[in-house]
């Protein structure tokens, strides 16, 4: 009994080991895509993930802010305070929604769209230079793998 012990800890330890490894790995790739992202960005003063909140205003006009929350997983606080360098640098314009004033629609401003065009092809870029190496195959069960992690 005591030899199985040992032998099931070991093999519950080396499960753990391996979930470790690929969350770890999971968090590297997500660092490094926002790090080298942030440098692209940065001449257009949207450093600090401010490029992802733009793209999203733009790709979704008129969102609120608790919908731009959930849909890019940041808490409010965190995006209250990129929304107001948006908003300073005039990028966005946030307009009190029309049943509830406590609600801000956001909206992107002409100088969102001039740049959109240009921040979104750094990011297709981006993607397709770091996902070449997958097979269709592969990239279609990478997609189903992570929206079952995202979505448990």
């Amino acid at each position: 009994m005591y030899n199985g012990c040992i032998c099931n800890c070991w093999v519950m330890r080396e499960a753990y080991m391996i979930d470790l490894e690929i969350f770890r790995q999971m968090g590297s790739i997500s660092r490094r895509a926002t790090k080298e992202m942030n440098q692209a960005a940065s001449q257009y003063q949207l450093e600090n993930n401010l490029f992802l909140y733009l793209i999203r205003i733009v790709e979704h006009e008129g969102l609120t802010q608790s919908d731009l929350a959930d849909l890019i997983q940041v808490d409010k606080t965190t995006l209250s305070r990129a929304l107001t360098k948006l908003d300073r640098r005039g990028y966005i314009d946030k307009v009190a929604d029309a049943k509830n004033k406590n609600y801000k629609q956001l909206y992107p401003t002409q100088k969102a769209r001039d740049n959109y065009q240009v921040l979104a092809a750094l990011e297709q870029k981006y993607i397709k230079d770091r996902l070449s190496a997958l097979s269709a195959s592969e990239l279609k069960q990478l997609k189903q793998l992570l929206a079952k992690i995202l979505h448990t």
